[in-house]
């Protein structure tokens, strides 16, 4: 009965010595192994949502290039628009007329140059080929669908586009449809790029949470495990005692009878 007393003494002083060092209340599956398939899933579910979070954090970026190139886009556009009106001006001669166009035609170039240059990870962003692209943001995986509209000068109805014969070929309201439609791609970015910051904070909360429920399941309480420790180890210390001071009464009781 001693030993049997002894050895779950013993035992619970291990197990207190090996939550202390761990700083976990589970070491293994023989400690709790309800709470350990509970917490395995929490932590699963937990690295899910940081990484959701991180893979929102990427598109977030990706949406914000585009935008950037979409942005550089408008201001050429708002340019050739600009150019237009003087072209439509008859105060202008022909040759006047030709140097216009020559930056028209260069503005014009460059949104070609910023369609093929704007891109994330070796991707096109803004060709027309970004379509259905989807964010893993949630730790199952799901997540919002993202497509951009190609912004080519042929998309955008420009190509082509002359000044050259004044305000009979000047189409402004062609140029004020391309602006549109780039403002409107910009503008449903931007809704993206708040519908991901809204995302990646909830994503935080709840895996802060989760960190929370996991470690009161999973974590040792350090002051309770202290405690127990200190309990089993001065049982065990009286356990010693008594079993040496059996054994002294032992022997005196076998040299009184030899006496």
């Amino acid at each position: 009965m001693g030993m049997t007393v002894q050895r779950i003494t013993s035992m619970q002083l291990e197990d207190k010595f090996r939550q202390l060092s761990s700083g976990r209340r589970i070491n293994s599956a023989a400690d709790d192994a309800a709470g350990l398939s509970i917490a395995v899933k929490m932590l699963a579910q937990e690295m899910g949502t940081a990484q959701g979070t991180a893979n929102t954090a990427d598109m977030s970026n990706l949406v914000k290039t585009a935008e950037g190139g979409l942005s550089g886009i408008q201001d050429s556009l708002q340019r050739v628009r600009e150019l237009s009106v003087q072209a439509a001006n008859d105060t202008l001669t022909g040759e006047d007329r030709q140097l216009i166009q020559h930056e028209v035609d260069s503005l014009l170039e460059g949104i070609g140059d910023m369609v093929r240059s704007t891109e994330f990870n070796k991707q096109k962003l803004l060709d027309g080929s970004f379509v259905n692209k989807h964010t893993a943001s949630s730790a199952d995986g799901s997540g919002k669908q993202i497509s951009i509209d190609s912004m080519s000068v042929q998309q955008l109805g420009l190509q082509g586009y002359s000044v050259l014969g004044g305000a009979a070929s000047v189409d402004l309201d062609a140029l004020d449809a391309a602006i549109s439609t780039v403002s409107t791609a910009r503008s449903k970015l931007g809704a993206i790029e708040n519908t991901f910051e809204h995302t990646m904070i909830a994503n935080d909360i709840t895996e802060l949470n989760t960190a929370a429920a996991r470690s009161r399941i999973y974590d040792a309480d350090m002051a309770k495990a202290l405690m127990g420790a200190n309990k089993a180890q001065t049982m065990q210390q009286y356990q010693i005692f008594t079993q040496k001071e059996r054994q002294n009464n032992q022997q005196r009781s076998v040299l009184s009878l030899l006496g």
